[in-house]
């Protein structure tokens, strides 16, 4: 059992510690923080680290204190956490000291070189091997912490003693085994993740089928709907041929309205002209209209009849499609001041 130390050389480590810390501790802090310190340094002198490495983990937490680490390194290699101990003791040994520092702070290091020499070599050395799953899918714990991918088929420094190493993975089953560390001592486990019969699979995305160009064969996996095509299939044709329709009938609208402008024209310049030859200077304004007039007429009317026999054609393609054949007649007319078109459709 360890000697009980003088409480007033701890006291004074805590206080100290709080003017190099990072961040000034508040005054509750710091009065927290040495009673935890205290009771802990206590306990440990004791013999109890057990029940003195929530104390000190806790005194550490609240701010940082060569003393207090340096003791809870201690403790946690007495208990057989030698991992977290030696990583402890490193850091206050590897930690610069201040010029100013109080001698306890240097007796601590001292301490920690000097607890470090015999435990460094009774850390163990776990390798874990994984089969069935891809590593990324894979959680491994060795006793609830968990172990990065990256560790796998990699000596994991692990504290003496027994320990539970668990693989789990959705869609596989949970692998389990046990393995014990002697001190220095190195171990192997291999888990196999098998594929578990109740996982639920998971739904299958729907299938889209694929576009088939016009004029090519149709997989014989497509499956064709049965019925009727869609209304949208012959929405488009009707809807091209009465476009046309209108189309077409602006056109000879526009033909017709011009035609009667030009037949006024030349109604004017009858009356005006001596001959057809010659006409007075006053007129060449109305000859001038007369010929835009025509040229507008003409073109209104071609694109009319084009387009009234384009969208008869569609509407005739269109109908038959669907069930029948159609036939379409379009005749242009024109009379004195009018023109149109007459169709028929059956």
């Amino acid at each position: 059992m360890r000697t009980l130390r003088p409480l007033p050389l701890c006291l004074g480590a805590v206080l100290v510690a709080s003017t190099v810390h990072a961040q000034a501790p508040s005054p509750e802090d710091m009065a927290a923080a040495r009673s935890l310190g205290v009771t802990g340094v206590q306990l440990a002198d004791g013999g109890d680290c057990a029940a003195a490495i929530p104390k000190l983990d806790a005194s550490e937490k609240l701010f940082h204190a060569p003393t207090v680490l340096e003791r809870l390194g201690e403790c946690e290699i007495k208990v057989g956490h030698l991992v977290a101990g030696t990583e402890h003791l490193n850091r206050v040994v590897r930690e610069p000291l201040p010029p100013n520092a109080p001698p306890a702070f240097a007796a601590a290091r001292q301490r920690a070189q000097a607890t470090l020499g015999p435990a460094l070599p009774r850390i163990g050395k776990l390798r874990i091997h994984v089969d069935g799953a891809p590593p990324e899918k894979v959680t491994v714990t060795v006793d609830g912490e968990a172990v990065p991918s990256v560790l796998f088929d990699s000596d994991r420094p692990t504290d003496p003693g027994s320990h539970e190493v668990k693989a789990v993975a959705a869609g596989y089953q949970t692998a389990i085994s046990t393995v014990s560390l002697q001190d220095g001592s190195a171990a192997s486990v291999a888990l196999k993740l098998d594929p578990d019969p109740n996982a639920v699979a998971a739904p299958a995305p729907p299938t889209v089928a694929a576009p088939v160009a016009p004029g090519s064969a149709v997989p014989a996996s497509a499956s064709a709907p049965a019925g009727p095509p869609p209304a949208a299939s012959s929405g488009g044709g009707k809807g091209l041929a009465i476009g046309s329709l209108v189309v077409g009938g602006v056109g000879v609208v526009i033909g017709s309205v011009f035609g009667v402008l030009a037949l006024g024209s030349k109604s004017s310049l009858d009356s005006a002209c001596h001959t057809k030859t010659t006409c007075p200077s006053s007129s060449q304004s109305t000859i001038n209209a007369l010929g835009t007039n025509a040229t507008i007429s003409t073109v209104g009317f071609g694109i009319g009849i084009v387009g009234v026999a384009l969208g008869g054609i569609l509407l005739a393609t269109s109908h038959g499609s669907e069930g029948g054949a159609a036939s379409v007649g379009v005749t242009p007319w024109i009379g004195l001041g009018s023109a149109g078109l007459a169709g028929r459709f059956e």
